[in-house]
């Protein structure tokens, strides 16, 4: 599934180096051999495996251990296989993981509740999720700690209505979750998106505020919470029409522009909002 590959002789050449350590010789070398951007980032952090000789994807394990699995599951669906082996091949904490578990390593299911697109279950996973690879005795570690340690590891099952019918674009839109880097959800970087909006907002209030003296009406809010975890989608109008009452003098921020004749002012000083 990997395209690029580093060959045999490239690793003889690389192979003793001490990838936290090299000297600016062996630093130059490594980026005259390894061509890949991504490969050479793997090996300077995570040096190369003995087994399959290629850069691994973390310091926990390589990627070979899961790759030499693939044979012995399925989902029975082509699609779902490829979404899951592609995930692991460049997953680089437990945190990225996906696998395809069996429903026999559950137990205690239980029915929680049923929404439009499928039926909520909760569950006792009997394995916990991988954490790393015991390079000593050639097996997964596995473990039940998620922000605290589980005896019976909980989690939560969604059986999908019509799951037979789980489009190519659909798999897309989960991989894409997937591979967001982890710290880009929290509400912390100056550039967030929900800043933006919250910036925006602002200057929304303001204007309106700003523009008539008379305007005691409501204006946008919004509530966060510095314990939540918020994600949000970038939304694309440039290819909407043209609104017809569209502002005339679009360089002004305080015109408001002229509305077509069709439509009467209004003074809405004079409404009593509270029995609208």
């Amino acid at each position: 599934m990997e395209k690029f590959m580093l060959n045999d002789d490239v690793f003889e050449q690389i192979k003793d180096f001490n990838h936290w350590n090299l000297t600016e010789e062996q630093s130059l070398l490594i980026d005259k051999l390894i061509l890949n951007e991504e490969f050479k980032k793997r090996y300077k952090e995570n040096g190369s495996c003995k087994e399959c000789k290629q850069p691994r994807a973390s310091r926990d394990w390589c990627q070979c251990k899961f790759q030499q699995n693939f044979k012995n599951w399925t989902s029975g669906n082509h699609e779902v296989d490829n979404l899951i082996q592609k995930v692991q091949l460049k997953a680089k904490d437990y945190q990225e993981v996906l696998e395809w578990i069996e429903y026999d390593r559950f137990e205690n299911v239980e029915y929680l509740a049923k929404g439009g697109f499928g039926t909520i279950y909760k569950a006792i996973w009997k394995d916990g999720l991988i954490d790393k690879w015991d390079f000593e005795n050639n097996k997964w570690i596995r473990s039940k700690f998620w922000f605290r340690e589980y005896e019976n590891f909980p989690v939560v099952l969604k059986c999908l209505h019509n799951s037979q019918d789980i489009t190519s674009d659909f798999l897309r839109e989960i991989e894409t979750h997937i591979m967001i880097p982890y710290t880009d959800l929290y509400y912390s970087s100056s550039d967030h998106e929900i800043k933006k909006q919250i910036e925006e907002a602002d200057k929304i209030n303001e204007k309106l505020t700003s523009s008539s003296s008379l305007y005691t009406g409501p204006t946008l809010s919004y509530t966060t919470n510095p314990q939540a975890i918020y994600t949000s989608r970038l939304l694309d109008f440039k290819n909407l029409p043209e609104q017809k009452n569209a502002i005339d003098n679009k360089d002004d921020d305080n015109s408001f522009g002229e509305y077509s004749e069709s439509i009467e002012a209004i003074d809405f000083t004079k409404l009593d909002l509270d029995k609208i």
